[in-house]
């Protein structure tokens, strides 16, 4: 991406050498964020870095791809207006063309154009990415649920990624506008923070005022088995939090029943945790329970069909963050990558997230999101 940018774009500009030069160490420079993330802010999984740092240096990465985009399209289309001057010049028999990529250089105006729509899609894509999530109204209909439970609230998190750029006053502000919804219940599926106990510990402070009538239920995410799931787990279990790891919780109205089951992560297993179970976590639930499985992959969907989920919300994928990219992304999580899916008799709901990870910090017309999903009652 750096060389073609540079020698199709920074070369071929109508300007001088020393502006060429500086224009093409910047480039070179945006393109080591990981690497600038990782041993100037010491975790490539959570820069301990300022906000306006980790933004900034997002912003610019994004804006170098698009330029790399809009500098491919165009030679793309100054290679297709070549061929068909060729294809005409023989045609007329007036002589060869070979002048596939030539052109008059880049003018001022047009590269001063392409590297300010570049900067503004970089600089939207980081706004997106960090301002809080809009709340979306889901409904969801199913033969299975018992009638005590018809029209039953549940706010639905995900992939929080509470971190160095988005603390303790972002997550205060979601927390608020989650119980002014007044749910029945409240399930996060993984992906709370990116970094340490000791470094986030006051920044998810705010969690212990999540409030729901039937209480707020979590699992680990990736993320949390990054950074030490034990001392995560204790830690949102003193914020009110109840942590399911391979075990489930009833929920009751009357003589009916819905049970919420939790699996780890895949990680787990690496982190000296116990790989995701569904058999295991819906062991002694009641019988004839609604079951509600919380995975943070989706991509395990079709086992916890099997062992009995009615069913699953996930997250992980962020809803591929960028228009374009979810084909690409769901290759890596089983298919699924944002929405509703039918999986094997059970309902699948995949969260474009409530937050993302600073490793990618921007989302591009996939906005995230705070969903209230409605259980409704469907007739067998």
């Amino acid at each position: 991406m750096v060389i073609y940018t540079v020698l199709r774009f920074v070369l071929p500009l109508r300007a001088a050498w020393p502006a060429k030069a500086a224009l093409s160490l910047l480039i070179a420079a945006t393109a080591f964020k990981q690497q600038f993330f990782t041993h100037i802010g010491g975790h490539f999984f959570s820069p301990e870095l300022p906000k306006l740092v980790i933004e900034g240096y997002t912003a610019a990465f994004v804006t170098l791809a698009v330029l790399f985009a809009l500098t491919l399209c165009r030679d793309l289309s100054l290679a297709l207006r070549s061929v068909a001057r060729a294809a005409n010049a023989w045609r007329t028999g007036s002589g060869m063309y070979y002048g596939v990529f030539s052109s008059s250089g880049i003018s001022p105006t047009a590269a001063a154009l392409m590297l300010a729509l570049s900067f503004a899609v970089g600089v939207y894509g980081v706004y997106e990415a960090q301002r809080q999530p809009r709340i979306v109204e889901r409904e969801a209909a199913f033969a299975e649920l018992p009638p005590e439970f018809d029209g039953y609230r549940i706010i639905h998190l995900s992939d929080l990624h509470i971190s160095a750029s988005r603390k303790a006053p972002w997550a205060a502000e979601l927390v608020r506008r989650a119980c002014e919804l007044n749910p029945d219940l409240i399930l996060i599926t993984g992906d709370f923070i990116d970094g340490t106990v000791e470094a986030r510990r006051a920044d998810v402070e705010p969690l212990a005022g999540l409030r729901a009538r039937d209480g707020v239920f979590g699992v680990a995410g990736n993320h949390e088995y990054y950074f030490g799931w034990r001392e995560w787990t204790a830690r949102f279990e003193e914020l009110g939090i109840r942590m399911l790891d391979n075990e489930n919780a009833a929920i009751r109205r009357g003589e009916a029943a819905l049970t919420v089951a939790g699996l780890p992560d895949g990680y787990s297993s690496r982190y000296g945790s116990g790989a995701p179970d569904a058999r295991r976590a819906l062991g002694g639930a009641p019988e004839g329970a609604f079951v509600i499985v919380m995975d943070h992959r989706p991509g395990n969907a079709r086992a916890n069909a099997a062992a009995g989920a009615d069913l699953q919300l996930s997250g992980h994928a962020h809803g591929g963050m960028v228009w374009g990219l979810a084909r690409v992304i769901a290759k890596y999580n089983g298919g699924y990558v944002n929405g509703w899916y039918d999986v094997g008799g059970m309902k699948l709901f995949v969260s474009p997230g409530t937050g993302i990870w600073n490793g990618f910090l921007t989302r591009l017309g996939v906005p995230s999101e705070l969903t209230v999903l409605t259980l409704r009652r469907a007739d067998k």
